[in-house]
């Protein structure tokens, strides 16, 4: 009877120690599991679409370890496997929180495409170009955010774009007037070159012989110019400066032949020598 009590004590003491071993086994499985669900999480860009989702699941995690490390081994079991359901939580509320700042992200493209419009109408592209071309920098950043499924950061550059076309907007109105100031000024100046050069064609008549004609035709279509620009001040004042400066064309090319002409009638005519 002692003998049989004795066996049972045994085999009680073995089973006991079978359990202690088998349950003091480091959770290996369960740490490789939470951990490629922690890695599936940040690859969702839960950072950035579900940080609170995230931070619950990375104190789970940081629990396991600690157990982990105080050899807790069936405490760090259970730890592990929270910390999977907590990252594969996190990573589908990252998926939800993509898609919404996706939504986000378009409502801005919208906005700073209507502000885009906004300034193009304004006349930003000839009156306020280096702020247009600030504005369009933003934008190509944000569209190439928006490939990238970088919303947050495609939400915030659609919003600096727009922020930056309707300075663009606003900037035309100083970028007309000063325009306008540099085709009244342009417009005075040839008005008087054109003044002199019809001084200059009437001493010079009888030397512009084959000349003349292409004079008569250009000194009349420069003062029929001169007149238009003159109206396109207030209303265009870029595409006046424009017409301005190709009249300014026309002007140089006659200041140069009639110098020319000039210089050559001023030289002395070559002397023959008499023979001795």
């Amino acid at each position: 009877m002692r003998m049989i009590k004795l066996s049972v004590f045994v085999l009680v003491v073995f089973a006991l120690g079978m359990i202690w071993v088998s349950c003091s086994k480091p959770p290996e499985a369960e740490k490789e599991g939470a951990k490629k669900a922690m890695d599936a999480a940040f690859s969702a860009g839960a950072d950035k679409y579900a940080p609170a989702d995230l931070g619950a699941a990375n104190k789970v995690w940081d629990t396991a370890e600690s157990r982990m490390k105080e050899e807790k081994y069936n405490e760090a079991k259970e730890s592990y496997i929270g910390a999977k359901a907590a990252f594969e939580k996190a990573a589908a509320a990252a998926e939800a929180g993509r898609n919404a700042a996706g939504d986000q992200a378009n409502a801005a493209k919208e906005a700073a495409k209507k502000a885009t419009d906004g300034a193009i109408s304004a006349g930003a592209d000839k009156y306020a170009s280096a702020h247009l071309d600030a504005a369009r920098r933003a934008w190509d950043t944000a569209e190439s955010q928006m490939k990238e499924r970088m919303y947050k950061e495609a939400k915030e550059s659609y919003s600096d774009a727009k922020a930056a076309f309707e300075k663009a907007a606003a900037a035309v109105e100083a970028g007309k007037k000063a325009a306008a100031d540099q085709a009244k000024a342009a417009l005075k100046t040839l008005e008087e070159k054109l003044k002199k050069l019809r001084v200059t064609a009437k001493k010079m008549e009888k030397k512009l012989k084959d000349r003349k004609q292409a004079w008569t035709v250009d000194a009349k279509a420069i003062k029929e110019g001169l007149g238009r620009s003159k109206e396109m001040i207030v209303s265009a004042p870029a595409e006046a400066k424009a017409k301005l400066d190709e009249l300014k064309t026309m002007i140089d090319k006659w200041e140069a032949t009639f110098k020319e002409m000039a210089t050559s009638a001023s030289k002395p005519k070559a002397t023959k020598k008499k023979k001795s």
